[in-house]
């Protein structure tokens, strides 16, 4: 076997990305005595991938060594792929195994992230950072922080202070904002901005030009106008000439461009048939028209320029802040390991050395993901990985590209071929489906064959916005020109339901869908476990309100909402109480604890008696109804107060918060009353002791948790049998027995971070950013070039994420497509043709799979700190 040069494998979903992955990693520890683990490094872009790849690997070697394979057919399978004689395989698989064992911490099969900050790790001194530097997640607090630093240093710095007031001008008469406080504004555009600058790597340009001179020009054109007004009123007739005195009049102070009559963007002058278009008219009417192009695209070009000012400043604050606190940020991570190379601190040789080891084999998944900041990154090292000899084996597919709002360039797929041809490239593509039924497999084919997908481009509108161009339209379709796909299993299996839903008079559409999701669920659990069940949607808002819908039902549902630790009801409890010991007379956090099942379950009081207790306090009409609940708590259950609460209303603050929720979870019996939860509660003390450090007080840690990324209150924990609840993006790579789309939408927004820029290439390590407007394109052509450019990214962006939604299913997929989606006819409703309401066939029998047992940790037993610093000594009694 071949185990040098450049493999590339286009994979569509579910034809066995993973497992070919796994059988490449095996292939070369197989092939050659001179490769080991700690030559290979296999690269994931999510956690959750790099340990079903590792799962994959240590699978595949210990069917071989103990030749327990599922079927003949698997058994096939692997050793026609391994070309090897089963004994001698059984055997070096078994040696493998034992050498994974021994040396585990060579198993590198790591995140792109964590690999670049092994780097980073390594060199830390030459970017100013101690070895003990910490990751920071929160940046935008930094970023706000950095700011207020800036307006502190304007009255110190006259620079600075001249850009906040060219600022405030620009916010005020250039983009005709109001308001007061800009602040809101100036920082979200300031966020956007760094992850920009993190996501690409390169400066921003500030465009010549200042915004007095917009002003200025404005002016001038509204005067221009103005003045010729009369003529207008003799060669146009009366529809046209409203438009312009419309625009006259309300733009008499500050002139929006976006209201210009769509008359100037004509090149000939639109007179009425008994006009006379003179020579005299047409030339004024050419100086108007490119008046108006030439201060539409300046203004495009300098509307963010103040913002970059800004930023630029800001950005030298962060930098400082940063190196005083010891912290990089996750997002700035690959920006940082650019300035390594870029900046010559280190070579190839010097990072292997620093790493202990030399990669000289690279497996990247989800390569359509990569980032060109990420790949310049990595570029050095396969580089010199390929030039001794080493390989590179790189597996995507372009279809499920839904990462660009990341920085995933899909175009590097093709481009990397290009680049690294002289180093014998072998390409190969998969397109049998091992996950789903035939009749999924076959709808999939029909909705993203060409000819489907260019109807949907005509009917929904898309082909007008892009003005017709049909070398755009082709791009959007390409995309999906090898998308044909065989299922393995050629039974007649596999089913899809289409039913669109159409906006009715006093009918809430979210009301519909919600019974018919009931009425679908309740068909679905006589044949499959709710486990098999996976709700999939585009945005966070509607996993809360299908979460929200299934609960009410009392339907087990498990989401990033249920799984999030503050918002599990029995953390909920603790929270009110910390509350409550933090101001004790916050009644209503106390009132909350003493009903709830911590409280109750660890006393034995009835919660009858406590809500009576709390609802004749109202009844109270003397003087004491002012006193504080829980002090007639306290005298009306003495012991209680005194064996549950009374510790720590003496101690709160006087030890450490994570002793504190230790001592509650003894001496409420947290884990021997509820030990299903067990996860969360450990969630919650690790929360805490991480962040020790950051948030003394508990009341700063209390903040925390209002606003703290999602990702960090996630808690990994499985539900015996509940529906999943999940977005489309943290979907890919799944796959479930019975997929539900409930809100099928196609918005096509073409702006990146909600804003209305676009990112163009000035220089090698240089951006711009010049704004979009859709009215814009009528009256520029090279600004409509750039708001097609920008519409075919993002038209391609929400196909991926439906074809990615469409391919997860197994045997059954239900779609609800509601008519409208923000005020506008919903896109999806013409990608399925209407005549397909269904598809194939429900599976009869009982499909249900026998239910994972989940196990519990066993209940710990806290000990105080001091103990085992008091058994290090001997009693002076036996000295």
């Amino acid at each position: 076997m071949e185990y040098s040069g450049l493999n590339v494998l286009e994979a569509s979903a579910g034809t066995g990305k993973t497992y070919a992955l796994a059988i490449r990693y095996i292939q070369l520890l197989f092939y050659s005595n001179q490769i080991n683990t700690k030559n290979i490094l296999a690269i994931t872009f999510t956690n959750k991938a790099m340990l079903e790849m590792k799962r994959r690997i240590l699978e595949i070697l210990k069917q071989i060594a103990l030749d327990s394979f599922k079927n003949k057919e698997e058994e096939k399978e692997i050793f026609y792929s391994l070309k090897l004689d089963k004994e001698l395989a059984k055997n070096r698989a078994r040696n493998i195994v034992d050498d994974l064992i021994k040396h585990y911490d060579f198993f590198s099969v790591q995140t792109i992230d964590s690999f670049i900050n092994i780097i980073l790790v390594s060199s830390a001194l030459n970017l100013g950072l101690s070895l003990n530097f910490k990751i920071k997640k929160d940046f935008e607090k930094y970023i706000e922080y950095s700011f207020d630093l800036l307006l502190e240093e304007a009255y110190r710095d006259k620079r600075i202070l001249d850009i906040l007031k060219d600022f405030l001008k620009h916010y005020l008469f250039v983009e005709n904002r109001k308001g007061w406080f800009p602040k809101e504004d100036i920082l979200k555009l300031l966020i956007s901005l760094f992850e920009i600058n993190t996501k690409y790597g390169k400066d921003f340009v500030v465009f010549e030009g200042e915004s007095k001179d917009i002003i200025k020009d404005k002016k001038e054109l509204y005067k221009t106008i103005k003045k010729n007004l009369k003529l207008f009123k003799e060669k146009f007739d009366k529809q046209k000439l409203n438009s312009i005195y419309n625009f006259i009049n309300k733009n008499t102070t500050i002139i929006d461009l976006q209201n210009l009559p769509e008359i100037f963007s004509y090149k000939e002058p639109p007179i009425k048939k008994d006009a006379v278009l003179d020579e005299k008219f047409k030339k004024i009417w050419e100086d108007i028209t490119d008046n108006i192009r030439r201060l539409i695209e300046f203004e495009a070009k300098l509307m963010y320029n103040p913002y970059v000012k800004l930023f630029l400043y800001i950005n030298k604050f962060l930098d400082e802040v940063s190196r005083k606190e010891d912290i990089l940020f996750l997002e700035d991570l690959n920006r940082k390991a650019k300035l390594l190379f870029d900046k010559d601190f280190i070579t190839v040789p010097e990072i292997y050395y620093r790493l202990a080891t030399k990669f000289n084999h690279y497996l990247i998944d989800e390569f359509q993901d990569t980032s060109l900041l990420q790949w310049n990154n990595l570029k050095p090292l396969l580089e010199d990985a390929l030039a001794s000899g080493g390989s590179l084996f790189y597996v995507g597919d372009k279809k499920q590209a839904i990462y660009r709002f990341r920085g995933g360039e899909v175009e590097l797929f093709d481009k990397v071929k290009d680049a690294f041809s002289h180093f014998n490239v072998k390409e190969d593509k998969l397109s049998k489906n091992f996950r789903s039924d035939k009749f999924i497999v076959e709808f999939n084919n029909r909705i993203f064959s060409q000819e489907n997908l260019y109807n949907f481009l005509s009917n929904s509108g898309i082909k007008a916005e892009l003005q017709d161009n049909e070398a755009i339209l082709k791009e959007i379709t390409s995309v999906f020109l090898n998308s044909e796909q065989t299922s393995k299993n050629l039974q007649d299996s596999g089913y899809v339901f289409i039913e669109r839903i159409d906006e009715l008079e006093n009918t809430d559409t979210e009301e519909v869908i919600k019974e018919k999701l009931f009425k679908l669920l309740d068909d679905l659990k006589e044949r499959f476990n709710f486990s098999d069940i996976a709700i999939l949607v585009r945005e966070n808002s509607y996993v809360e309100l299908i979460t929200s819908w299934l609960i009410s039902k009392n339907i087990a549902v498990e989401s990033e909402k249920t799984l999030n630790v503050k918002e599990h009801p029995l953390i909920k409890e603790i929270i009110c109480f910390l509350k409550f010991l933090d101001f004790p007379f916050d009644d209503i956090s106390f009132t909350f604890f003493i009903l709830g099942d911590i409280f109750l379950s660890a006393t034995g009081i009835d919660k009858n008696e406590i809500r009576d207790f709390i609802f004749n306090l109202n009844k109270d009409k003397t003087k004491e109804k002012d006193i504080p609940i829980y002090k007639k708590f306290k005298d009306r259950y003495s012991s209680i107060w005194l064996n549950y609460i009374e510790y720590f209303f003496e101690n709160f603050g006087l030890v450490s918060n994570y002793e504190l929720i230790i001592e509650i979870y003894k001496r409420f019996k947290i884990f021997d009353n509820f030990n299903c939860s067990s996860a969360f509660f450990m969630k919650f003390l690790e929360l805490l002791k991480i962040k020790e450090d950051e948030f003394i007080d508990l009341r700063d840690f209390l903040e925390y948790l209002k606003s703290a990324p999602q990702e960090e209150l996630y808690v990994n924990v499985l539900y015996e049998n509940a529906v999943k609840v999940l977005t489309i993006h943290k979907a890919k790579g799944l796959e479930f027995k019975v997929v539900i789309l409930p809100f099928l939408k196609i918005d096509i927004d073409p702006r990146p971070s909600k804003h209305n820029f676009y990112l163009i290439d000035i220089k090698k390590d240089k951006s711009g950013l010049v704004r979009i407007v859709k009215n814009y394109r009528k009256f520029s052509k090279e600004l409509s070039m750039l708001y097609q450019e920008a519409y075919k990214s993002a038209c391609i962006d929400e196909l991926n994420t439906v074809y990615v939604a469409l391919t997860r299913p197994k045997h059954e997929l239900y779609i609800f497509i509601p008519k409208k989606s923000n005020n506008s006819i919903n896109k999806a409703y013409f990608l399925i043709p209407e005549d397909l309401k269904e598809y194939g066939k429900k599976i009869d029998k009982i499909e249900k799979s026998l239910e994972r047992k989940i196990l519990y940790l066993s209940k710990p037993n806290y000990k105080d700190w001091i103990y085992p610093i008091r058994e290090e000594f001997i009693d002076k009694e036996y000295i």
